[in-house]
């Protein structure tokens, strides 16, 4: 989990560059009032990942010593390389090959000056006195300007622990430090601060101000659940314009209505913040922040949206912005619908090196959550948002994931369209040259359709029961995290610049599935991007363990792969659209002998008259005599429904009989002989190869049709069981099969149950076939039961 969101290792200026995990970092920062100068000794632990290469970090400092593992490094081996996210975005790569998945430490040895970086802020020495204002003035406009300026730090994906030890020298005041951290007080003007593991590079508030130059107030609050959350409050002493017991209940009023309305407080039992008047900035951080009156608010939320769910890299970061500006301004959430002919805005750059949030966030990142409210309804958005915050357990949000997730909320994959043109810049694409994507039914599908073959076992949709990159399909595992996979394939003539690709678990094994309705709601969403012609792509997205059926349910699992410029047609089965696919395929663990029970559904769901189908099932080639049987637990509706299609039968007899004559009488189904009563005329009634009725008349050239379905084949038999429950069996043979009439709209919930060979052989594999097919003949739905042969077990 820890390198989820971290860049992919990358080759720079000829090195082989890779993320690491940071485990601490140990710091001493000494600031020398009289002489006006700061030092630093950093020591950073860390561990690569599963690629050995070359660890990136950063520190905008100038090093003047380093070691690796008790070994003197040249600091020139710890250079700032271009990585391509921008301006002033580079990272320092320890030049040392280090394996996988191995433990190292760095001690770093600086000065402390101005960091370099965008608009930094200096260490602020008094000019004529020893008095010291420090503030660790982290930004999210400007690169490389988070815990990076003063010590070696990572990109946002990492969480670690700090412990900071911070002492001023050679000043005749008292200090006041205050942090975001739990500090504690080793004598005057020294502390130590414990930065938790949960922070991030974008976490850490530090302030340190001379005693007589601030105010300070402490209140508590009540939020939800009981948590009582000390507010600590400073303020300048000339900055007349704040008084820090009224800002209290403001604030205080804050926390309770996000608590109450977002989700709950993330930062334990205190918030800390400097208000002041005096300089026009603001900035968040975890449980606290600086800021002026008025952008008080705005701050305060960003513990929810930004320090309570983070970005996941600085490429994300324009999302809270521009949520916490929708939330937070003016007279509150509005709703103004996007005009799709407006200039496309880009906002994220699918560049995980990217390190600043884009000015455009503040008003075109809120104009955007004003186009989905439009869409999706106010409160509704509102909902999806706290809902988001409160159930993502790694407090993590990347925009496609965002993306993804409102999607498989709202149930609208056209959510995806705005994310294009307004978040990732989409212009429109000529109408000539447009992608094709389309998701597999079987290993010899291109994409044409409709697709005329076995269309329930796609190859290109499956589930892994952990995040191993495995491409072959596995039964999921109840009480953990599993996965769901898919393969998307673009046979059109442009690029599908991102496609969304939405996973469904019907938990029931049915037979026939129609765009979109069996599709919905969606149990999970994943966004891919950049899937070039005749090229194709696996994505994956967890699915949660909350949502995995109990051990011994049985369904199907559907797809479907959306891109702007291809859009999935409603009203459709899998065989007619190439952006569906399905994995009806259920795995079976026997010992010979032994036998399995699936639910299955058979139906006739969405037509809007009584239907006629085949239930048809094929075994393997070399096991014919594999038994399988079909029943139900009431008695009627197994015998109801193995009749349905011989009852049907003699009732359309019995209308012909009527239409021709009353004296009629059925010899055979195949021969009909009827008298006139007059007795000079014989009517000879056949059926003919367009299994239409024909009237010859004896004496007569002309005749009359009527319609007369043949006989359906019977290739199975109604079983009465000792347990006086009725099954049908399935006669042996390759394939068997049986006729059913079903009235519109219903539904069986039946069982299949299979039995493995008595004589099969250890870890042979055998595959079943259940279909349903139509009046002509065409398999509308089907379902594939794998038998995996297991070793006896001592009984």
């Amino acid at each position: 989990m820890v390198f989820k969101y971290a860049p992919k290792p990358l080759v720079v200026d000829g090195i082989l560059a890779v993320p690491i995990n940071i485990l601490n970092v140990t710091a001493s920062m000494t600031f020398n009032a009289a002489n006006k100068t700061a030092q630093c000794t950093a020591v950073m632990q860390f561990v690569l990942g599963h690629t050995g290469g070359n660890p990136i970090f950063d520190l905008r400092q100038t090093i003047l010593s380093a070691s690796l593992d008790g070994n003197t490094i040249n600091p020139a081996k710890l250079a700032h390389h271009d990585f391509g996210g921008g301006l002033n975005t580079q990272l320092r790569i320890i030049e040392e090959f280090l394996n996988s998945n191995t433990t190292h430490s760095l001690t770093l040895i600086y000065d402390l000056g101005t960091p370099d970086a965008p608009n930094a802020q200096s260490i602020g020495w008094s000019s004529n006195t020893t008095r010291l204002s420090f503030d660790i003035y982290l930004s999210d406009l400007n690169p490389a300007r988070y815990l990076e300026m003063w010590l070696p730090s990572n990109l946002l994906f990492d969480e670690f622990p700090v412990d900071l030890e911070v002492r001023i020298t050679g000043s005749a005041y008292d200090h006041v430090l205050m942090t975001n951290g739990n500090k504690s007080d080793l004598g005057t003007n020294h502390w130590r601060i414990a930065f938790p593991a949960t922070f991030c590079s974008s976490s850490h508030l530090l302030l340190i101000e001379s005693a007589d130059k601030v105010e300070l107030l402490t209140d508590n609050i009540s939020l939800s659940g009981g948590n009582v959350v000390t507010l600590e409050l400073m303020k300048f002493v000339n900055d007349t314009s704040i008084n820090l017991a009224d800002k209290a209940i403001t604030l205080g009023s804050y926390l309770i209505d996000f608590d109450n309305n977002i989700g709950p407080y993330l930062h334990g039992n205190r918030f800390v913040a400097l208000l002041d008047n005096t300089v026009n900035r603001s900035m968040e951080y975890d449980g606290g922040t600086t800021s002026n009156i008025q952008s008080l608010r705005h701050e305060t939320f960003h513990s929810w949206w930004a320090r309570g769910m983070r970005p996941a890299s600085g490429d994300d970061g324009w999302l809270d912005e521009g949520w916490t500006m929708y939330y937070t301004s003016g007279s509150g959430p509005n709703a103004i619908p996007f005009d799709m002919t407006d200039t496309p805005v880009k906002l994220w750059y699918n560049n995980p090196f990217k390190r600043n949030t884009p000015n455009a966030s503040y008003v075109s990142g809120a104009n955007f959550f004003s186009g989905l409210a439009a869409d999706l309804g106010i409160a509704l958005l509102q909902n999806y948002m706290s809902e988001i915050y409160r159930e993502q357990k790694d407090r993590r949000y990347s925009t496609p994931f965002i993306e993804a997730e409102l999607i498989r909320r709202s149930g609208k994959l056209e959510l995806a369209d705005y994310f294009d043109r307004f978040v990732y810049g989409y212009g429109n694409l000529p109408d000539n040259t447009k992608p094709d994507l389309y998701l597999r039914d079987a290993t010899d599908d291109n994409g044409d359709i409709p697709y005329n073959g076995a269309f329930w076992r796609s190859p290109d949709v499956w589930v892994r029961k952990k995040d191993d990159g495995g491409t072959t399909h596995q039964d999921p595992e109840f009480g953990q995290d599993n996965w769901f996979y898919a393969r998307v394939n673009n046979r059109g003539s442009n690029t599908a610049r991102s496609f969304v690709v939405g996973f469904k678990i019907n938990v029931w094994a049915g037979i026939q599935f129609i765009y979109p309705g069996d599709w919905l709601p969606l149990t999970a969403v994943t966004v891919g991007f950049n899937l070039a012609p005749g090229s194709s792509q696996i994505v994956k997205v967890r699915w949660p363990k909350e949502d995995i059926p109990p051990t011994g349910s049985h369904g199907c699992l559907l797809a479907v792969v959306y891109n702007s410029d291809d859009v999935p047609s409603a009203g459709t089965h899998v065989w007619e659209n190439n952006n569906l696919a399905q994995r009806n395929l259920t795995i079976v663990d026997l010992e010979p002998g032994e036998t399995a029970e699936i639910p299955v559904w058979i139906g006739n769901r969405y037509y809007r008259r009584w239907q006629y189908f085949m239930i048809e099932i094929c075994r393997p080639e070399t096991w014919p005599q594999i038994n399988v049987e079909i029943s139900h637990p009431r008695f009627e509706v197994v015998r109801d429904l193995f009749k349905s299609a011989e009852n049907w039968y003699k009732k359309i007899i019995r209308s012909v009989q009527k239409k021709i004559h009353p004296s009629i009488k059925i010899f055979d189904p195949k021969e009909i002989i009827l008298d006139n009563r007059a007795g000079n005329q014989k009517f000879v009634i056949h059926p003919t190869k367009n299994s239409n009725l024909t009237l010859e008349m004896a004496d007569r050239s002309d005749f009359q049709e009527f319609s007369w379905p043949e006989r359906p084949p019977i290739k199975a038999e109604l079983i009465k069981k000792a347990s006086k429950k009725l099954t049908i069996r399935f006669n042996h043979g390759k394939c068997a099969s049986f006729p059913i009439i079903l009235k519109p709209g219903v539904r069986h919930n039946v069982i299949l149950k299979v039995e493995a060979p008595r004589d099969a052989k250890l870890r042979e594999c055998l595959e079943v076939d259940l279909m349903q097919r139509n009046t002509r003949g065409q398999v509308i739905g089907g379902i594939t039961v794998q038998i995996n042969i297991i070793k006896k077990k001592r009984r």
